[in-house]
């Protein structure tokens, strides 16, 4: 699967799961609508600085404001294009590709249906919004979770411990789990793999797209906080 499909199959689930999922602010009926976004607004931002500083990955929200400057659009617009994203684990790299390969246990010539990802016990996320179909363990993915996002499908082999049980919504961007070498595995690491509309897909295209997605989003993030400093 090459980049412009992955983009299409990204943005076709993220327009089911924006019309499915869409959050609503809510607002204290003893404060104007005005004051009271204009808090949310101010809220939001002071909570960004403070992720970005400390290293914590933003939690993308929506608000409902209309009285802020341009500077504090572009933060929101950064923000809300990213919020149902995330990548499965906080530093990307890939040990194993999807496809043809090698068995490690067998050494004959198989289809590696996922990528494996480097991990030493690191959390694991759910890659979008989504519900938990399954989270058991069995003797080739050990402990394991699949997440349901419309058409699409995750799993997130090996693990260590689970986080989440079965029928459970989830966010783009919740733990999951904690990586591990359960199962059929010779050493820790995240087996990731997805399914669109019951077929096994490349997940490594998408993966990338999210990411590219995220870095553009905090890129515009930082730069519309650099603006404001800037000019106060």
């Amino acid at each position: 699967m090459n980049i412009k499909q992955a983009k299409t199959y990204v943005l076709a689930v993220l327009f089911f799961l924006i019309d499915c999922l869409s959050v609503h602010a809510q607002f204290n009926t003893l404060w104007s609508k005005d004051k009271v976004q204009a808090m949310e607004t101010d809220r939001i931002i002071e909570e960004t600085r403070q992720n970005m500083e400390s290293g914590i990955p933003i939690q993308m929200q929506e608000v409902d404001a209309i009285h802020i400057n341009e500077n504090e659009k572009y933060i929101l617009n950064g923000m809300n294009r990213s919020k149902n994203l995330a990548l499965p684990i906080d530093d990307m790299k890939v040990n194993s590709m999807y496809g043809y390969r090698t068995d490690p246990f067998t050494g004959k010539r198989t289809f590696h249906k996922g990528i494996d990802l480097d991990a030493d016990f690191n959390y694991i996320y759910s890659i979008m919004p989504g519900k938990v179909i399954k989270s058991g363990k069995n003797r080739t993915f050990g402990e394991f979770i699949q997440v349901e996002h419309g058409e699409f499908v995750t799993t997130y082999a090996h693990l260590f411990q689970r986080l989440v049980s079965a029928k459970e919504a989830v966010e783009a961007g919740q733990p999951i789990g904690v990586s591990g070498s359960t199962g059929r595995s010779t050493g820790e690491h995240l087996h990731f793999q997805m399914s669109y509309d019951g077929k096994s897909i490349d997940p490594l295209p998408i993966l990338n797209y999210i990411q590219q997605i995220m870095q553009e989003a905090r890129k515009e993030i930082e730069n519309a906080i650099n603006q404001l400093n800037i000019n106060q």
